[in-house]
């Protein structure tokens, strides 16, 4: 072998050392720059290939991962460490069957890291409100890993997604005995604060997590919103102007970052100033910023309840009441969901119950829930007509959005058709009716 090419291949395997070890220490954007470099010496590795499609899923960016996925298939054909990612890139979307029937034997032999395999399955499992399976996993996790802080916060994640706020509190605390510059751990806890209305502890929090992170805009809203009811507007404007200074793709990383979701990135700190002008009775000001992050994110019911409360103030009596109208009836299915939450809680396997809890997420609550729903009824019922009819409703609606969606229309519709054109016995139970 040349010099040179030893020389590249040098550089090409610490490059890709580099990825790895930023992938292991939860860092993908910095694994991604290291990588960027790899593809420079060499843009057909296969191991700089599937190691990218790691490093996209880690950072949420699923369209890069199939991206990079297909082309380290090309180069390397259906390897172990292609089936796995494979599996893990299909968990992260919410769709973990693949991953529960072989998550045995990867954790056995893992291509990759037991911790990452762990923390993709129990995300799904979380999705799909699988609680019983995700705390077997972290547990088996917390054992075999006892100093990292992540199982706590996951667990805690999970408290906090059943409203049990104690629970989900000692595990973020938890967390941060493991590791007390663990922002996400710091930023939760202030949102659980703020929402049991202890604002100066949620203060607290907050400000900690912004001295233990990059990622300082999440917190930064929560710092605001405890000042808006500390009465200490301008202090509060001034930190939301630099968040909204930032780009959507700056902001949507750094909610991700802190466990959030994206939609929030786009409307939170909107949402946030809109709530000061009100409180400054600038109600025209108000509207400019809350009108925009209805658009945006025209579920919220933050955002229709502030709204709908400017739209009063301003005596625009007929939007006021279209818009009371809406909250009520959001606020009738959030009842009603939660109803549902609590039965599927004791029948994990009812794929009526989760059909149901699908079909008024993706009405009333969060389209990406609703569809993460709809799909887990199949894994208990896939000849399920009505789930593959929303299904086919909600990808035929939005086709403009690009092949993937055209697919899935097609698919799902023609599932629903055929089920439709084929009799089926009289259901056994209640638990397995279509509508």
């Amino acid at each position: 072998m040349s010099s040179p090419l030893w020389a590249r291949g040098f550089w090409i395997d610490f490059l890709q050392g580099r990825a790895e070890s930023n992938l292991l220490s939860r860092d993908p954007e910095r694994s991604l720059k290291w990588l960027a470099y790899a593809q420079i010496l060499d843009d057909q590795n296969a191991r700089t290939r599937i190691l990218l499609a790691r490093a996209y899923r880690k950072s949420h960016d699923m369209e890069q991962a199939y991206a990079a996925l297909k082309n380290y298939y090309e180069l390397a054909g259906s390897t172990d460490e292609f089936q796995q990612e494979q599996w893990l890139l299909k968990a992260q979307i919410g769709d973990n069957s693949d991953l529960q029937r072989h998550l045995s034997e990867m954790l056995i032999e893992p291509a990759g890291s037991i911790q990452d395999i762990c923390e993709t399955y129990v995300n799904s499992c979380i999705l799909n409100y699988q609680f019983n399976d995700a705390l077997q996993i972290l547990d088996l996790w917390e054992a075999d890993f006892p100093d990292d802080p992540l199982p706590n916060f996951m667990r805690g994640r999970m408290y906090e997604h059943k409203l049990a706020w104690q629970e989900a509190i000692d595990e973020y605390q938890t967390t941060l005995k493991k590791d007390p510059g663990y922002a996400p751990a710091a930023y939760s806890l202030g949102r659980i604060q703020l929402t049991l209305k202890k604002t100066e502890q949620a203060l607290a929090f907050y400000r900690r997590a912004i001295d233990s992170t990059e990622n300082q805009a999440p917190a930064k809203v929560g710092v605001a919103r405890c000042l808006r009811l500390l009465n200490r507007n301008e202090e509060a404007k001034q930190l939301l102007r630099e968040v909204l200074a930032l780009s959507n793709e700056q902001l949507q990383a750094e909610y991700q970052a802190m466990g959030d979701h994206k939609f929030e990135a786009l409307t939170a700190a909107h949402l946030a100033m809109g709530n000061l002008e009100l409180a400054d009775k600038n109600y025209a000001a108000a509207l400019k910023w809350l009108e925009p992050a209805a658009e945006t994110n025209p579920m919220d019911l933050g955002i229709k309840n502030s709204l709908a409360l400017v739209y009063s103030r301003l005596g625009r009596k007929t939007e006021a009441k279209a818009l009371s109208h809406e909250i009520k009836e959001t606020n009738d299915a959030l009842a009603e969901i939660q109803q549902l939450l609590d039965q599927v809680q004791l029948k994990p396997n009812d794929a009526e119950l989760r059909f149901q809890i699908g079909r008024m997420y993706l009405k009333y609550v969060s389209v990406e829930q609703g569809i993460v729903w709809l799909n887990s009824v199949f894994l208990y019922q896939p000849d399920h007509a009505g789930a593959h009819r929303e299904l086919a409703r909600y990808y035929e609606d939005n086709l403009s959005r690009g092949e993937s969606f055209q697919r899935l229309a097609k698919l799902h519709r023609k599932q629903a058709d055929a089920l439709q054109a084929t009799p089926k016995p009289a259901p056994s139970s209640a638990g397995n009716r279509d509508d």
